[in-house]
């Protein structure tokens, strides 16, 4: 029996390519793809798989944070694996994803060959891109060293990411709190500089697992 699939993913070149990859897989069946969140609960409620293979951070949609949007699926599709793939190199953000419980973690950059094997993957095993689990053995090898706790940022800086947490842009931002574009673009830099971020999709995490949204 096929295993039914979802795909998922706002770059249209990387569907093209999952598509391509997993059609060449008999046990495998790419049943739904979508390109935003909307359009991924729209294949969910009106095709029935059993895996679904996703990116964390989709715009232009009002689901901006990878955690909820797993958090979600889970409420809704219980039953649904979940394997995610993704450009995270943050080992504290990946082991944030790990404990949303999914099938697996697969990194962009070894799609070919990582994903397949995800995908088959042994019941009850997560399977982590040999290039995820090697940042997640860095991360050890630290002593587990966590990322800056928010505590380490100034009142303008939780403030700032506050805001961006809740969707607004730096112009808004600049508005709201009466500031310029340019110090609340200082700001927001300097915060991911605290904490070790480089993208603002690690950010959007990273507001999310502290609660700061």
């Amino acid at each position: 029996m096929q295993t039914r699939i979802v795909i998922v993913d706002d770059h249209p070149i990387t569907l093209i390519g999952m598509r391509a990859l997993l059609s060449t897989c008999d046990d495998l069946a790419v049943v739904g793809e979508a390109q935003c969140v909307d359009g991924l609960f729209e294949q969910l409620d009106r095709q029935p798989c059993d895996l679904l293979v996703t990116d964390l951070m989709m715009p232009d949609s009002g689901q901006v944070d990878g955690l909820h949007l797993i958090q979600r699926l889970r409420r809704h599709y219980p039953a649904l694996k979940i394997i995610v793939v993704t450009m995270l190199n943050n080992p504290a953000l990946i082991a944030s994803v790990l404990r949303q419980g999914v099938q697996g973690l697969v990194s962009k950059r070894g799609l070919l060959n990582d994903l397949p094997r995800a995908i088959r993957a042994r019941p009850g095993a997560t399977y982590l891109s040999p290039s995820i689990r090697h940042l997640l053995d860095i991360g050890e090898a630290g002593c587990g060293k966590p990322l800056a706790q928010p505590e380490q940022l100034s009142p303008r800086e939780v403030e700032v990411l506050r805001l961006y947490g809740a969707g607004l842009g730096v112009g808004e931002i600049a508005q709201r709190l009466m500031r310029t574009k340019q110090t609340i673009s200082a700001q927001k830099t300097s915060a991911m500089r605290k904490l070790g971020l480089d993208t603002n999709a690690a950010l959007f995490l990273y507001i999310q697992e502290h609660g700061l949204a």
